[in-house]
């Protein structure tokens, strides 16, 4: 089976979905050897299209937007037409170089990802689309001005993936049908998140940062951007006592139209930070974390302050690790996977709130933190949710 996969971005540019989506292939070609699997990507950070090999897979990258930043005026409508077509255009020309696939599997929404779709439809090849945002619509965007060269109407023969019951809700309000839709965590490694010993997360916590073994150490790990809510964190940590100390982490984009804006949030962290006199009490890293794991593991909080999100995975493989969590409360997403008490909290975003069930959640038993450890794998372990795609892939293949 030669599965297609095409990604809104894909390693090494940051991306969540493509790192997931990366690692599901890797697995899924590792432990099937009758699956093969070639990429297709866009980019937000580059504008050149070209072709490089990522950890075993060839990867074609198609960026070459004439204009790439539209902006709003009068003449944006135009721009964006000319950016769509340009990288329609630029999609169709390699796809039809390649042979045909057995299978698409779409993560994100681009103008690839569209335009991946829009060949599936045309060539009658099955599609698994994976929805990994918060969206109104799991349609595929195209503009308006290029809905005569290109549709988003679905291949005659699809599955939609998504993440979280409101994904799926979204999905059947409109007009997907049930038998259509899968819902489904994202899936955790067990190999790599689970709970280690004491003496473990005090060597870990001493490799990885300058805080003691008997600090409190609230993390957060995300991308530095204005809706990952980083400096709410920073305020709430003026409520808590001393011994409570915050890590945060996760790369500043250094290119694309939104570098300038991420710099000067990551740079704002800083100043926040220091004009509160609390630089003891906090460390920044800015950079992908590859190790992710042994961040949560030498941690006893996992702050998630996010505005909005699809899921969460952190949210999974922190409990996973033993670690509680405190969320923001995202309705059908946060207080799905946090229940009060038992895997840490869901408060709304009052630093004084957020304070409060920060102890709360530091005084979960081991023993609780154990029995939250083994439910989330039992759901969400790479080894169960990988033998549901690969009859997924199969059915449609079939």
């Amino acid at each position: 089976m030669n599965v297609l996969l095409a990604s809104s971005k894909y390693m090494p540019e940051y991306s969540g979905s493509g790192f997931r989506a990366h690692n599901l292939y890797r697995r899924l070609s590792a432990g099937k050897p009758d699956i093969n699997v070639s990429v297709i990507t866009g980019s937000e950070t580059e504008n050149s299209c070209g072709d490089y090999t990522h950890e075993g897979f060839k990867v074609r990258r198609i960026a070459c937007k004439p204009f790439p930043s539209p902006g709003t005026g009068g003449l944006s409508a135009f721009k964006i037409a000319f950016n769509f077509h340009s990288e329609y255009s630029a999609t169709m020309g390699y796809l039809r170089t390649q042979p045909l696939p057995d299978l698409v599997h779409v993560f994100g929404k681009n103008y690839v990802t569209a335009t991946v779709l829009n060949y599936a439809r045309l060539k009658g090849i099955p599609a698994i689309i994976e929805l990994c945002n918060e969206m109104d619509t799991p349609m595929q965007y195209v503009p308006v001005l290029n809905r005569i060269e290109a549709s988003a109407e679905l291949p005659g023969k699809y599955h939609f993936v998504c993440i979280s019951e409101r994904l799926k809700t979204t999905c059947i309000r409109c007009g997907i049908p049930e038998e259509n839709l899968w819902s489904r965590p994202n899936p955790v490694d067990e190999s790599l998140f689970r709970l280690v010993s004491d003496s473990e997360k005090i060597s870990i916590r001493k490799k990885l940062t300058k805080f003691g073994e008997n600090d409190k150490v609230i993390s957060y790990i995300a991308k530095f951007m204005p809706r990952k809510n980083h400096k709410f964190l920073v305020e709430v940590l003026k409520y808590l006592p001393a011994e409570y100390k915050l890590f945060l982490a996760g790369p500043v984009v250094d290119s694309g139209p939104l570098a300038d804006r991420d710099r000067a949030y990551f740079s704002e962290i800083r100043t926040l930070v220091s004009s509160l006199g609390i630089d003891d009490r906090v460390q920044m890293e800015n950079g992908f974390i590859g190790n992710i794991q042994e961040y949560y593991q030498m941690s006893d909080i996992y702050g998630f302050p996010t505005l909005s999100e699809g899921l969460g995975t952190p949210l999974l493989e922190s409990v996973a690790c033993g670690l509680p969590v405190v969320a923001n409360r995202i309705e059908g997403i946060t207080d799905v996977w946090i229940k009060d008490g038992e895997n840490g909290y869901v408060s709304d975003l009052v630093p004084e709130l957020f304070a409060e069930k920060i102890r709360k959640a530091s005084a979960i038993s081991m023993d609780d933190k154990r029995v939250q450890s083994g439910k989330i794998l039992r759901i969400a372990g790479t080894s169960v949710i990988d033998a549901k795609y690969y009859e997924l892939i199969k059915g449609l293949c079939r």
